[in-house]
């Protein structure tokens, strides 16, 4: 073990026993260049009109296909390609009435002639009677 000792008060403290070859790193990064392989240069290819249109196109065809699904969904079977003043006109000149939101703006009927209706079913229904507290005994 003295030996080991020894030989490391031999070493010169006062030199240091690393050295760095002159102009080392003044070549170095000539040196890792020359050791690069060449690269090949790419020309990118030029872009066509359509890759540059495709996105749009699809987002087109994407909202047609949606209007067309709803548009298929919403419509109501039976009347095809009638619009709602077609229909309504078409109910009535036949007198049904399967739609009933267009019933009342298609009826014409006086004002007269609506208060006559409410009371006869005021009186029909007994409403006119609960109203004013007469009740009839039969």
């Amino acid at each position: 073990m003295d030996t080991k000792i020894n030989k490391l008060e031999e070493i010169d403290k006062t030199k240091n026993p690393f050295k760095v070859p002159e102009n080392y790193f003044a070549q170095f990064n000539q040196e890792i260049m020359d050791r690069l392989p060449e690269k090949e240069i790419v020309v990118p290819e030029p872009v066509s009109m359509w890759d540059r249109a495709k996105p749009w196109v699809y987002l087109a065809a994407m909202f047609v296909g949606l209007y067309i699904t709803i548009n298929f969904l919403m419509k109501t079977p039976g009347n095809d390609n009638m619009t709602e003043n077609q229909i309504a006109s078409q109910q009535t000149l036949s007198g049904s009435y399967e739609n009933t939101d267009n019933y009342w703006s298609t009826v014409q009927i006086t004002e007269e002639e609506f208060y006559q209706y409410l009371e006869e079913q005021l009186v029909d229904d007994s409403y006119f009677d609960y109203m004013y507290h007469q009740y009839y005994l039969n």
